[in-house]
């Protein structure tokens, strides 16, 4: 076994008394540890089954709710109209009609949604009502509305009212009376209303149909009210597109004759401009301008390159460094110089090599390269005045040019200024003509189209009489409730559970309290117990008490003798022979486990000591029907000498089995357990039998348990399956370790084997039911003796 198995208190862990200083445990880390964030389904399965009447019971609520509902539900029948509605009209034609189909996508989408909303429109439904004259129809004024379980909820106390009342109810003060016109105004609105909720609009994908069915409670009157929908669709469609038509031809009439006075001015105008600026030629005077131009701006850019790289030259020669122009550079003549210069120079460095500079011929050499660089100096200064002088003429040739230039755009600034008004106006009147003519010709058009219309609507079904209801549909109704039913269930089981802050499973007490689960004692059944024998409460709660000596064969006794035997191997030296026994809170059945763990080590041939010290609540002597004084309290008064006397220790029925009851009541009863005197006679009790066990008070608000851990060689943690919260295991396990106390483990009370937590449990307790009645008469068993020393 690994060390992190034994720290993770998975296994039985041998706690060496001698070392019990050394006991780790952090109650905080371990909370920590607790929470675990995968999603365990076997752990979400045996929760629903935990929780299984929950579920059937929200279950049963939802189904009956639905089934209910549906009872209670009117019959509706439904009548369904098919129509077709195109986008576009037929143009027989050829004439492009005033209500311009769309044409891109989007446009027909918002066309047919429009029609959608026509269709379930107030006007529709309204006159409807009107041509039918149905707004006194019982199902439109509002007499008969559909039930639901709700609304009949709400209504049961005013229908009961209304039967403990026998006067009718009488008008409101102050109520106007409405005229004939206006009472029937206001029931066609309040019918169309009614109406408008009974149609639904459904149209077929990928197609140009459109369903329009009508709910009515009678199925007559569901297709008279479908069809009357769609013919008065496809009516008021055309009358809409005849009044569109109407409107149009009389815009149309008023807008020509305010257009056959702004053609006719235009025109006057366009002729009068012409005159006065004589535009005749207007356009050759602009293209000879700007002939002129482009031949000057092709001169001036010549001129401006030229100018760039003489402005360079300039620059040069106004920093002294004229001899470095290209003029200067490239010119054959004072090359030709600078080559006869050369050549001088190259016969003076031959004679050097023989002769001295003083030399005759050296002389006249220098003299001739001293006349040859004059001439360079003399060529180079005219090259240089004849780039100056080219230069200042070239700037005054450029600024000649840009003043042609400038000139000339002027007057065709000019001229295009007259172009432009011209223009405006020749287009002014070219755009009322144009204006004119399209709106004579669309006069026309309307005219003629108004006698060949097509209507875009055409119906296609007519409704039929519906032959059976679609609502209530029960199978809906009770699958939505069944769905919905086990999702509130379920849901309400984990939320149930997570709330639950008590300890069920043998992994939540080892994890809180880092120690193992020395045993599963199951729960006994108290009602099935008085079903067989009748007995009253505290003799039922004896024979719990007892139940290893009386049912020594049942799962509860096995359980006993399995923490028996895990208690020989919870030490080094094996079975601790003084062990308390305690728990966070009082009921969690501490003393019911000790009696039980007493009894068993006594079946196995042990003399086994059984002590009562908890004087605050006090229960042997009850469970064996004996005096509760003398006992604890007066033998820890009288001991002053190394043994012990047998005065306060009563043999019981069981054979090895004694019992010290508590006593007579102390005042004081933490000071009196806490003394040198109790820890002596748990020494002396030690020497004379072979175990003894305590029973404690709790430990949670008490110091009794924590002060008698300290005096004992192993403490048992007894907690109660769904009743011990996690809370308090954790601070009792946090005191325990505080003082130091040799916590064995825990014993885990109450597990009901049927639960699903403890499922794979149940599969290793063998069935000793068949011998529940079994009774133990004058002393041991001897075949459970037999088999207790076997086992």
């Amino acid at each position: 076994m690994s060390d992190q198995r034994i720290q993770d208190g998975r296994h039985l862990r041998p706690i060496d008394g001698q070392n019990l200083a050394l006991a780790q445990y952090d109650p905080y880390q371990s909370k920590a540890n607790e929470d675990d964030d995968a999603i365990d389904l076997l752990e979400i399965w045996r929760t629903i089954l935990k929780r299984k009447w929950v579920v059937v019971s929200i279950l049963a609520v939802f189904i009956a709710t639905a089934a209910l509902s549906s009872w209670l539900t009117i019959p509706v029948y439904r009548a369904t109209a098919v129509v077709q509605i195109n986008h576009e009209t037929a143009n027989i034609l050829r004439i492009e009609d005033f209500e311009a189909a769309p044409r891109s996508w989007q446009g027909v989408e918002q066309f047919y949604q429009t029609q959608y909303e026509i269709l379930r429109g107030r006007q529709l439904a309204e006159n409807v009502v009107e041509k039918l004259e149905v707004w006194d129809h019982p199902e439109l004024s509002g007499e008969i509305t559909q039930r639901n379980l709700y609304r009949e909820l709400r209504a049961l106390p005013g229908r009961l009212m209304q039967l403990i009342r026998s006067d009718p109810p009488s008008a409101q003060p102050g109520t106007a009376v409405q005229t004939p016109e206006a009472a029937r105004e206001a029931a066609i609105r309040s019918a169309g209303g009614r109406l408008r909720a009974r149609i639904s609009v459904n149209p077929r994908e990928n197609s140009r149909l459109v369903y329009v069915s009508v709910n009515s409670f009678d199925p007559a009157f569901a297709a008279q009210l479908a069809n009357a929908v769609v013919e008065e669709y496809v009516r008021s469609t055309m009358q809409r597109r005849y009044d569109a038509g109407q409107e149009a031809r009389e815009f149309l009439e008023g807008q020509l004759a305010d257009m056959r006075i702004a053609l006719e001015r235009a025109d006057q105008n366009l002729i009068d401009f012409a005159q006065a600026n004589g535009v005749a030629d207007l356009e050759e005077r602009i293209n000879m301008s700007q002939s002129s131009v482009r031949t000057l701006n092709d001169r001036l850019s010549g001129a401006r390159g030229d100018l760039v790289q003489l402005r360079a030259f300039n620059q040069l020669i106004e920093q002294g460094r004229g001899d470095s122009i290209r003029p200067v550079v490239n010119d054959g003549q004072i090359a030709e110089l600078r080559g006869r210069k050369a050549e001088l120079e190259t016969e003076i460095s031959g004679l050097l090599q023989r002769f001295m500079e003083d030399y005759p011929a050296i002389a006249e050499l220098r003299s001739q390269i001293n006349e040859i660089d004059s001439q360079i100096r003399e060529r180079a200064d005219f090259i240089i005045g004849n780039v100056i002088a080219e230069y200042s003429n070239l700037e005054a040739e450029v600024a000649a040019l840009e003043e042609a230039i400038a000139e000339n755009e002027g007057r065709i600034l000019a001229l295009n200024q007259q172009g432009v008004q011209y223009n405006i106006l020749r287009r002014e009147f070219e755009t009322n003509r144009e204006l004119y003519d399209g709106m004579l010709q669309r006069l026309k058009e309307i005219g003629v189209a108004a006698g060949a219309q097509e209507n875009n609507i055409a119906v296609i079904d007519s409704a039929l009489r519906p032959g059976y209801p679609v609502l209530p549909d029960i199978s809906r109704n009770l699958s939505i409730a069944l769905l919905l039913g086990l999702v509130v269930g379920v849901g309400l089981a984990l939320l149930l559970e997570f709330l639950d802050s008590t300890v069920h499973r043998t992994e939540d007490v080892e994890k809180l309290v880092g120690r193992p689960v020395l045993g599963l004692i199951p729960i006994v059944k108290l009602s099935e117990q008085r079903k067989k024998s009748g007995t009253t409460t505290r003799a039922e709660d004896r024979a719990v008490s007892h139940y290893s000596e009386l049912h020594p064969k049942s799962a509860v006794s096995e359980a006993f003798r399995s923490l028996r035997t895990s208690l020989m191997f919870s030490t080094p030296q094996g079975m601790p022979k003084t062990i308390l026994m305690t728990s966070p809170g009082p009921g969690d059945g501490k003393t019911t486990n000790a009696i039980n763990l007493a009894t068993v080590l006594a079946q196995n041939g042990a003399r086994v000591l059984l002590i009562d010290a908890d004087l605050r609540k006090p229960r042997l002597h009850r469970d064996f029907s004996i005096q509760q004084s003398p006992g604890l309290t007066n033998r820890i008064a009288e001991v002053s000498s190394q043994e012990v006397t047998t005065s306060s220790i009563i043999p019981t029925t069981t054979e090895g089995l004694f019992v010290m009851p508590s006593g007579n009541q102390a005042p004081n009863p933490a000071e009196l357990l806490s003394s040198d005197r109790m820890r002596k006679i748990i020494n002396l009790s030690a020497r004379a039998f072979d175990h003894v066990i305590i029973d404690s008070a709790p430990i949670l608000g008490l110091a009794d348990a924590l002060v008698l851990s300290r005096c004992v060689d192993g403490v048992i943690l007894v907690t109660s399956a769904g009743k011990t919260s996690k809370e308090s295991i954790r601070t009792s396990t946090r005191r325990l370790v505080q003082v130091h106390a040799p916590l064995l483990g825990v014993v885990m009370n109450r597990i009901d084997m049927e639960s699903p937590d403890y499922a794979y449990y149940s599969s290793y307790y063998y069935n000793y039911s068949h011998d529940e009645d079994e009774r133990v008469e004058g002393g041991r068993n001897k075949a459970g003796k037999n088999l207790e020393r076997t086992a």
